[in-house]
């Protein structure tokens, strides 16, 4: 049965075509190659290099959705295509910064990528002008866009004594404020979570008293409640794997703190932040201990056979810090809070056990009755567990577990305080009492701030719906130390300190924040998120500092005469304070109302990787080794530090680099300058400025290079998607098909590697191979994605119906052995079906074929003639070769060959090697390019050509065939 019939779409019958239809077509081809971007004419070559270049960058934040968009856009942009004409916003507005050169941040360092300069011709011999998917020429400059500078710190340091006095401009705020949407998460599976989720949610409900949690909730919980040992062990690992664990505890773990801090500061008035960070970690320790004991007496933990025989307090802990992270994450902090105080009864007061450990404690609070220890040793000599029993004299008991006895009492004496609460509280009375030491009361707005000052505060209150009331609170939040320390009269008389406390404050809320931020995003994406998906990192001062100047806090925050504000830490705590101000006043209501401003910051912060461990994990992947070393120079209070990283690769070659700053930049700083230096040097072959680099910078990128072909092993799957999404070795150029951008890049470096690196190592060849097979036929291909398709709708049955079309024309193919036998076939098939005119105008030209564009051919004729069948129509063919190239002209009569055809010829140009199918109104134009007459000369581009030529390793080497048979290298 013919699958088009149903679907295919009909259209009015066009006018008649004239004679030379193929030629007008293959003009009108040969013409496309540009784009019209807001106005603006881009060329196919900047535009493939743009898109590469957004797609690393949103790699690199793990937007794996909008990377894998810009790679699909960029192959649609080879010259004669059509690429779509209606981008998203957000595209667009990013090609348009990158292309006017607004991207980027300005360079912390001396370094910036620049554009070469023009050249008369660099065109390998083998090129001929012709389609990008055949290697041609294209100019330095377009072949692939210059990275950014480096990434820079907020601006630092006084401003010059000489800058004239500005008359006072308020700044502009922006002062709108808006409603967080967030996608509903996915779901856990049933089949995990069972009836678990409500024993959970029951246990949850009697410890706060009266909540009744929502079906989302109750299936949340049930997944909060599993270990990562019981999540292998149901077999559930490839459904839900264990990062989404670690992305609740992280979020939980961050609610807690905010958690244990806003309780605090009801209470506490420590007189610096330093007292405040200390107890604050000795409170965390307790109500972990705390939420870790309530779990395991509720028999909560899901654990594995083995994790549960000798179950670690760590355990029993996370869990439920997953339980905190999934009230967070549906919306319930304030039942988490409640959770909270009711499992750890010194929340909202000073706890006894800040600094006494739980033996201490026990021995205290049943002083008059009396404890007796009983030990017991369980399992063999090299692994034993002992079991503690204490006893009161009253008669009260309770056991407890550990790897020593030490361990053992004190669990032992940590459930007897938890079984018997009440016993503490009458042990000292004087806690249930407010403490003395109440903080002061509210600090006051200063009376003659300025006007820089009032207008920041003002400014702030309206930007986060604060009211008139919170003017004080924002005032300290403006306050640096310095200014107190000047103006100590001013500061007493409006009951005012600086911002550090505040700052402490504020820097847990913006981790909680950006946290809930991360979580929410990851699992309404999927349950399967990898260890780069799920990551979330602390924010750094150069983050707050960030969100600091986009507040525009320099200009109102209080500093000495000698500070000028501006400096990187002061901006950051400013940013936190005020952050932490807001939080005082709306509490979790900002996890789903805040300003734009703030919204914006938490949505663009990058959950990755600083520079040194990017380039650690590059290092990793090639064997390389290196070592930090640093010179200081200057007065101890001015300090300023030079470092020096010692590379040494798989061959035992070794290399040292030194990135020197202006200014005195302190360690982590210089470490994180010299490691950027790194990337950016091994970035420079795809900006086309190799020839302008200093010898230094040369000899630095040779090395790199050489150790990452020398120590290249067997990159795994995972690896391998990294090393694509970095752009290693060229891969990502052979990913896109811009196989002009791949010849360029290997001959600007075939200079560097010198007569060492004329052979292409066997694993250079296999990693391309793989890549290639990755992209084309992986699980994150575009073919897989289209397979995948399981709507019931026609535009869902075509793009299956495509997938399967070209998997074919990847595997199998035709048995002919021409183009014309091809057409021969399909044509005593087609003929008595519709009517078919075929047009051969081949003569002899020469064309010179792979062996997937038979099956490419034999498949755009089925698929069309099947159309044209469903439809009732005619159906017309032309051949030409024109220039190595095979053009197939494919007339449909009465078909909408848009809706017909698309998806179709989008996954086959795609997929297969130097094709291209293009779809006009009445016709599809199949385009084969054929071999280059001449080889590439240079080993590591025959080393990516034969592996962009080659088919898929299931059509390379057919099962159980040995390797070799079908590994016939074309280029080498």
């Amino acid at each position: 049965m013919n699958r088009w019939v149903g679907i295919v779409s009909l259209r009015e019958t066009a006018p008649p075509t004239p004679a030379h239809r193929i030629a007008l077509a293959i003009d009108a081809a040969r013409n496309r190659t540009s784009y019209l971007l807001a106005g603006q004419k881009v060329s196919y070559a900047r535009m493939r290099s743009a898109l590469r270049r957004l797609g690393q960058d949103h790699a690199r934040h793990h937007e794996w959705q909008r990377y894998e968009y810009c790679v699909d856009l960029a192959g649609d942009f080879f010259d004669g295509g059509h690429p779509p004409t209606g981008l998203p916003s957000w595209l667009t507005s990013e090609l348009q910064n990158l292309l006017d050169g607004r991207s980027g941040t300005p360079s912390t360092g001396r370094r910036r990528a620049q554009a070469a300069p023009r050249r008369p011709d660099l065109r390998p011999v083998h090129q001929r002008p012709a389609s990008t998917r055949r290697g041609l020429t294209a100019s330095p400059e377009t072949a692939r866009l210059a990275r950014p500078a480096r990434s820079a710190s907020p601006e630092t340091g006084p401003r010059p004594s000489s800058e004239p006095v500005r008359p006072y401009s308020r700044a502009k705020r922006r002062l709108d404020v808006h409603d967080v949407i967030f996608s509903a998460p996915c779901m856990p599976p049933v089949s995990l979570v069972g009836e678990y989720g409500q024993e959970v949610a029951e246990n949850v409900g009697k410890a706060v008293s009266g909540w009744n949690a929502g079906p989302e909730a109750t299936t949340w919980l049930g997944l909060a409640a599993e270990h990562r040992s019981h999540l292998y062990e149901s077999q559930h690992a490839d459904r839900v794997t264990p990062h989404v664990l670690g992305l609740l505890d992280r979020l939980g773990a961050s609610a807690l703190d905010v958690i244990l801090l806003d309780a605090y500061t009801q209470w506490a008035a420590p007189r610096k932040s330093g007292e405040q960070s200390s107890q604050h970690a000795r409170r965390r320790a307790a109500a972990n201990l705390a939420l870790g004991s309530w779990a395991s007496r509720q028999r909560l933990v899901r654990m594995g056979a083995g994790e549960a025989q000798q179950p670690a307090r760590s355990v029993f802990e996370g869990v439920a810090r997953q339980i905190l992270g999934v009230l967070s994450l549906c919306g319930e902090h304030e039942i988490a809070q409640r959770l909270v105080a009711s499992v750890w009864h010194d929340l909202d007061r000073p706890s006894s056990g800040a600094d006494a450990d739980p033996v201490t404690l026990a021995q205290t609070a049943f002083q008059k009755e009396g404890l007796t220890y009983d030990y017991n040793e369980e399992g063999p000599d090299h692994r034993k567990v002992f079991r503690a029993a204490v006893r009161t004299g009253t008669g009260r008991t309770a056991e407890g577990i550990g790897q020593s006895k030490k361990a053992a009492r004190a669990a032992a004496a940590q459930a007897l305080l938890d079984a018997f609460p009440h016993v503490i509280a009458a042990a000292s009375p004087g806690r249930k009492a407010t403490p003395a030491n109440l903080s002061a009361a509210s600090p006051r707005p200063y009376p003659q701030p300025g006007n820089r000052h009032r207008d920041a505060v003002s400014d702030l209150a309206a930007m986060f719906e604060l009211g008139h009331r919170t003017h004080g609170l924002l005032a300290q939040a403006l306050t640096h130390v310095s200014w107190v320390h000047e103006n100590q009269e001013a500061a007493t008389a409006a009951r005012q300190r600086d911002n550090h406390l505040l700052a402490h404050h504020g820097s847990h809320i913006v981790d909680y924040l950006a946290a809930h931020v991360r979580v929410r995003r990851v699992l309404a994406h999927g349950l399967t998120p990898d260890e780069d998906e799920a990551r979330i990192l602390t924010s750094s001062d150069d983050d707050t500092a960030r969100l600091g100047a986009t507040l525009q806090l320099t200009e109102g925050l209080l500093t000495s005469r000698g500070e000028s504000g501006q400096g990187r830490t002061a901006v950051s705590d400013a940013a936190q304070a005020v952050v932490a101000a807001a939080w005082r006043v709306h509490g979790p209501r900002l996890l789903g109302r805040r300003p734009v401003i703030l919204d914006d910051w938490l949505s663009g912060l990058e959950h990755q990787h600083d520079p040194v461990t990017v380039l650690t994990a590059m290092a990793s992947t090639y064997g390389i080794e290196h070592e930090y070393t640093y010179d200081v120079s200057g007065p101890d209070h001015l300090k300023s530090y030079t470092a020096t990283i010692s590379l040494r690769d798989a061959q035992e070659r070794g290399h040292r680099w030194t990135e020197h700053l202006p200014g005195p930049p302190g360690k982590p700083e210089a470490k994180k300058a010299t490691a950027e230096a790194l990337l950016d040097i091994l970035a420079t072959p795809v900006n086309g400025v190799v020839d302008d680099l200093p010898a230094s910078e040369r000899d630095l990128l040779a090395f790199l290079l050489r150790a990452q072909l020398d120590g290249l092993g067997q990159p795994m799957e995972r690896q391998r998607a990294r090393i694509l999404a970095r752009g290693d070795l060229g891969t990502d150029l052979l990913a896109t098909g811009d196989t002009e951008a791949f010849l360029t890049w290997a001959e600007r470096i075939r200079p560097l590697l010198g007569p060492d690196g004329t052979a292409a190592p066997d694993t250079l060849r296999e990693l391309y191979r793989k890549v290639l097979d990755d992209t084309r036929i992986g699980p994150g291909s575009l073919l897989r994605r289209m397979a995948a398709d399981t709507g019931p709708d026609a535009a869902s049955v075509v793009r299956r119906n495509a997938a399967d079309a070209v998997r074919r024309a990847l595997s199998s193919g035709p048995q002919a052995a021409s183009v014309r036998d091809v057409v021969q076939d399909w044509w005593r098939e087609q003929a008595p079906a519709t009517g078919v005119t075929v047009r051969d105008d081949m003569r002899q030209e020469v064309f010179r074929p792979l062996p997937v564009h038979l099956g490419a051919l034999d498949e755009t004729l089925t698929w069309c003639g099947e159309a044209a069948e469903a439809a009732g129509t005619r159906i017309d063919v032309e051949l030409t070769v024109q220039e190595g190239t095979l053009h197939v002209w494919v007339g449909l009569g009465k078909v909408d060959v848009g809706t017909a055809c698309d998806d179709f010829a989008r996954l086959l140009s795609h997929t297969l090697p130097y094709t291209d199918c293009l779809v006009s109104d009445d016709h599809v134009l199949l385009r084969l390019h054929g071999l280059p007459e001449a080889d590439p000369v240079c080993p590591l581009a025959a080393a990516g050509m034969d592996a962009y030529v080659s088919g898929p390793l299931e059509r390379r080497r057919p099962a159980g065939e040995p390797m070799g048979a079908h590994d016939e290298q074309l280029y080498s």
